[in-house]
């Protein structure tokens, strides 16, 4: 399996981290065990840190689903090569980076880091053309 693949499963496991861990924790300490268990029809959004997780989280998928279909697409052309090995790193060092500035409330840095996973996966999909 190439380092793009790896990264991609990699970034599948930050999603799903994010989604249990941080997103667990805030959602026991804003509504309480009882009401994670139920329907959750009756919960408030979760704000502050709980509120970040989400968006992070959704920030992640949404980026997870573009990075996918090029690192796909690379594989199914056979364009895979130390490029888009680089550009997949990249992409997964800089959504860490993002998950932990975006939870932790630090914008600028967070921004930059997003920018960063963009750079990433257009590095890959320069090797498509």
């Amino acid at each position: 399996m190439t380092v793009d693949l790896w990264v991609l499963m990699a970034s599948c496991g930050l999603a799903f981290f994010i989604s249990s861990v941080p997103l667990f924790r805030a959602m026991r300490q804003q509504w309480g065990f009882k009401a994670m268990l139920g329907g959750r029809d009756d919960v408030r959004p979760l704000t502050g840190w709980g509120g970040r997780v989400v968006r992070a989280h959704s920030n992640l998928i949404d980026n997870l689903v573009l990075f996918g279909a090029v690192v796909l697409s690379v594989h199914a052309v056979a364009a895979a090569n130390d490029v888009t090995a680089l550009g997949a790193l990249i992409f997964f060092a800089c959504r860490v980076a993002h998950a932990v500035f975006y939870i932790g409330g630090v914008p600028v840095l967070r921004t930059v880091a997003y920018l960063g996973g963009v750079s990433g996966t257009m590095m890959i999909a320069s090797q498509l053309f």
